[in-house]
């Protein structure tokens, strides 16, 4: 890479930083927080991360994002310093597709353009279904959470961990009695707990460590996202269901795919997620990165370039 282009990426870079804000937005659960990038007056780009992530995730990756965008990260409920759905019930991702569109009514927007994070994929997708046609071109991070299935002998079991567990009496007490009652730690003991979990280096984990803890008193913390997000969110689809929902989409989709994933299994079960013919509208384009799920963070560098120039697209066909 020359010299002017790098102190063009730099420049880029330096510009975004500087104009990185907190946003509120109301809704009828509580508040919703967020970062934004960017002027408000450029096309708008809204980023969810996946579970139990906060929005400062994107950070790494935004900052190396064009600059003609307006960017709004957001905590999804019960992740950083996003408000918690009401207690009681074990939610499902159909229950987090309001708030993109929450979201969409405090800008006023009529289309957006989608980047998201695992979990954040599969809200992306059932809202991309609800509302055809708003989101204009999609980005998905190692969408795993998209693309989990479940085969009818595996129903039984798939109920005990996502709905039966939750209402036995000691998980229950545990997902209703609030942070207040939350285990307190130091914040190295914190933090060295989040790198292991996330497979994180130090320094893609202080981008995010400050929205997913709260001062406890005495010089501790302790985490402060919604105990039934540690749950995962899997819906009984088979993969041919999926198949059917999501293909026939037409909205322009860029898929990045970690390797790792892909080592462990995570898309054994949906292959025309890596297969571009399968999507009958040529609408679809995937690429393969090397690292772990969270490599949007760890390593930004190994996919800005795609997703910059699928961003940017249809603004230089105009020119």
């Amino acid at each position: 890479m020359g010299y002017s282009v790098r102190l063009s990426l730099f420049r880029a870079m330096s510009t975004l930083k500087s104009t990185e804000k907190e946003i509120t937005i109301r809704a009828p659960w509580g508040n919703i927080k967020g970062l934004t990038w960017g002027d408000s007056k450029n096309p708008p780009v809204l980023l969810s991360p996946g579970r139990l992530v906060p929005c400062s995730g994107f950070r790494p990756l935004i900052l190396k994002l064009p600059t003609n965008f307006f960017y709004v990260s957001i905590d999804l409920p019960g992740n950083g310093y996003s408000d918690h759905l009401p207690k009681g019930v074990r939610f499902t991702i159909w229950d987090l597709v309001p708030t993109l569109q929450y979201v969409t009514e405090h800008f006023k927007w009529e289309h957006f353009i989608y980047i998201a994070h695992s979990l954040g994929t599969a809200v992306g997708k059932y809202f991309n279904m609800a509302y055809p046609g708003v989101m204009t071109k999609v980005v998905d991070l190692d969408p795993v959470p998209a693309y989990h299935t479940i085969l009818p002998e595996e129903i039984p079991s798939w109920y005990k961990e996502i709905y039966g567990s939750h209402y036995q009496d000691k998980s229950y007490k545990k997902h209703t009695s609030g942070k207040e009652s939350a285990p307190k730690y130091s914040y190295q003991q914190i933090k060295e707990m989040i790198m292991k979990a996330q497979q994180l280096s130090e320094e893609a984990a202080n981008q995010v460590l400050d929205r997913y803890i709260e001062p406890a008193g005495d010089g501790l913390f302790r985490f402060s996202y919604d105990q039934r997000m540690k749950s995962t969110f899997k819906l009984p689809f088979q993969p041919q269901h999926l198949k059917e929902m999501y293909t026939p989409l037409k909205t322009p989709t860029l898929a990045i795919i970690a390797k790792g994933s892909i080592d462990n299994g995570s898309y054994s079960r949906v292959p025309f997620v890596m297969d571009e013919y399968a999507w009958p509208h040529g609408n679809y384009r995937y690429k393969i990165v090397n690292g772990g799920h969270d490599v949007h963070l760890e390593n930004p560098d190994c996919m800005a370039d795609d997703i910059s120039k699928f961003l940017l697209e249809d603004i230089k066909a105009k020119l």
